[in-house]
């Protein structure tokens, strides 16, 4: 073969290869179009990991921080208001309720209204007691055993050295009229009347002077939340105080009956500036100690019946399950531990 010819066989040779490459480049093109999506990877599946402690069931109340029911005071005074509390304020043993004719009307804690006008002369009774357990409170009488207390000379002289610290006349006596007498410290609620009004009368309303919740029960917890139960109050700006379930209590019947609970407060320091706000109140109704639990999702319903966890390989492990709450469960069974990984839904 001349050197021209071989010349000529190479260069066809190449030619032929060009054509080739260009065809499987279209062949490829014409396989896998320009616009195709990528291939996604399978998501690894999302797993959550047994843990051992204790689980609660918890009732969920809707409920409003505040003061409770406001209750009307009597007052039994002679003459013109001259001087009211203010909205808020607080009447303890010993404070000044208001002012009829400039004249101080002090306040009483007891359950027994004072009916009669009292002296030292050997007088004995509930209300009796009432007024001396009051003046050993403000360190005005000697103390004794105000059940079983009769009036004297020495009790004249106590209430005479009271009077005289509310700068009210020394009579030593005093009388419906003279005080109000209220069955615990109380905050004012709302004031109703007005400086010239008569004396006489309700004139404003009180409440306890410490914070509670009053809440709603649902029907269905009904018979599982009762009075000394332990409750925590989750606060509008995201705060939890404890508190104490002090009264469960229904009111009407059947379809209409509605169940009421009174919550105390532990830490009143801790809703200061909370007068009227929406809580949630969350009481324990039933709790297990020093058992495994999953949240619900990861339970597989197995075709025979029956409930079992699948560990990350794909096995799967058969369980019995206990208490459910919120959206973990209680469960047991072989092979099962603390700290074991296990798939879950979503």
């Amino acid at each position: 073969m001349t050197r021209s010819r071989r010349r000529t066989v190479i260069v066809s040779v190449v030619a032929l290869c060009l054509v080739l490459a260009a065809g499987g480049a279209g062949a490829v093109l014409l396989l896998q179009p320009a616009d195709a999506a990528p291939v996604e990877k399978t998501a690894a599946p999302s797993t959550a990991v047994i843990e051992r402690g204790v689980l609660s069931q918890s009732a969920r109340l809707d409920g409003t921080v505040g003061f409770g029911t406001a209750a009307p005071v009597s007052v039994k005074a002679d003459g013109i208001i001259t001087e009211l509390p203010a909205v808020g304020a607080q009447l303890d043993r010993g404070s000044v309720a208001l002012r009829a004719n400039e004249r101080a009307v002090p306040v009483l804690i007891g359950d027994v209204p004072l009916y009669r006008a009292v002296d030292g002369s050997g007088l004995k009774g509930a209300d009796i007691s009432m007024v001396a357990a009051n003046l050993m409170e403000l360190g005005h009488l000697r103390r004794s055993d105000p059940a079983t207390f009769t009036t004297g000379p020495q009790f004249a002289e106590a209430v005479r050295d009271w009077q005289e610290s509310l700068d009210l006349e020394r009579t030593g006596a005093l009388g419906p009229a003279d005080v109000i007498v209220l069955s615990a410290p109380s905050r004012i609620a709302a004031v109703s009347a007005r400086p010239g009004d008569p004396a006489a009368g309700q004139p404003f309303t009180v409440t306890a002077t410490a914070r509670i919740v009053e809440a709603s029960v649902p029907a269905q917890d009904a018979g599982a939340v009762g009075a000394g139960a332990r409750a925590t109050i989750e606060l509008p700006d995201g705060r939890t105080v404890e508190g104490s379930l002090v009264t469960v209590t229904t009111t009407g019947e059947g379809i209409d009956a509605k169940v009421q609970a009174v919550v105390s407060i532990d830490d009143q320091a801790a809703v200061d500036g909370i007068d009227a706000a929406a809580v949630t109140v969350r009481v324990v109704t039933r709790s297990v100690e020093d058992v495994l639990f999953v949240p619900v999702a990861s339970l597989v319903a197995l075709a025979e019946g029956g409930y079992a966890l699948q560990d990350e390989e794909g096995a799967l492990h058969g369980v019995e399950i206990g208490l459910i709450a919120d959206d973990l469960v209680e469960v047991n069974g072989a092979g099962i531990d603390a700290g074991m990984t296990v798939v879950t839904a979503k």
